[in-house]
């Protein structure tokens, strides 16, 4: 797998950090936002992004909306959706919600890459 260009929409400190170690081995680079907001400004300011893992659950401004706005001017790109309820992630990537696919959290290392795999 290429190293991929990374943007990770999370909220919870501890969650970026563990994403951080995870992802380390395929992220050429790894950008975080907080909220929904900032995962849209930076899909702007940085037009080379792989990949896009959104929480579900963010201040100012939800996942579910923040991908509708990244929709409107990229539809190619990859957008997981990040819960740690699985049904809403399941429901996010099967309902036409614009996500490829989803990850639950908590989530293995392993199972992680192996989700990310599939697509590249």
């Amino acid at each position: 797998m290429k190293k991929l260009r990374i943007l990770l929409a999370e909220d919870d400190q501890i969650n970026q950090k563990l994403f951080s170690y995870m992802l380390n081995d395929i992220a050429e680079e790894l950008l975080i936002a907080s909220t929904g907001v900032e995962a849209i400004n930076m899909h702007k300011e940085h037009s080379d992004i792989d990949l896009i893992l959104m929480d579900l659950k963010m201040p100012e401004m939800d996942g579910y909306e923040a991908v509708k706005n990244i929709r409107e001017l990229d539809k190619e790109i990859k957008i997981f959706a990040l819960s740690a309820f699985a049904p809403e992630t399941q429901k996010a990537a099967s309902n036409g919600n614009d996500f490829n696919d989803y990850v639950s959290k908590p989530i293995r290392k392993a199972d992680l890459l192996k989700i990310i795999g599939k697509h590249f």
